[in-house]
């Protein structure tokens, strides 16, 4: 009985962890993704305009060390916590390596259906783009 409620609380602690971990990055994730986003038009437009406005005032209210923690402590943390889950996972888990290995082998036999699935979604993306950058000159 003790094994299965070891079982139970293992299978509830693993989802746990992983959306705290997603919880932790995202704040730099936001961040580094509107500093990014704001490069893509000029200030007076308006989707780049607010985000100016975002990343001005967190500018404003972020120092090194909130910075450092932010950008380096957090992920930091999430990598190493991440890495130590994962591995404990693979050696435990025989059917994770089973399925890891088979994943392995479908992608190896079907590499270039991948390969060429990611060109049509790069190109599709980069069409994307394009046509939106030419819609809103």
């Amino acid at each position: 009985m003790e094994s299965v409620n070891k079982q139970q609380s293992f299978l509830l602690w693993l989802p746990l962890v992983a959306v705290c971990e997603w919880l932790i990055v995202l704040p730099a994730t936001l961040l580094l993704a509107a500093a990014a986003l704001r490069m893509l038009q000029p200030r007076q437009h308006e989707p780049a305009r607010a985000i100016w406005i975002l990343l001005e005032c967190t500018a404003a209210h972020v120092t090194r060390l909130d910075a450092a923690i932010l950008f380096l402590g957090m992920p930091g943390v999430v990598l190493v916590t991440g890495c130590a889950v994962l591995l404990r996972e693979w050696w435990q888990d025989q059917a994770l390596r089973q399925d890891a290995r088979m994943i392995l082998g479908i992608l190896r036999r079907h590499l270039a259906i991948g390969l060429l699935t990611v060109a049509v979604a790069l190109a599709g993306t980069i069409l994307a783009a394009v046509v939106a950058h030419v819609i809103t000159d």
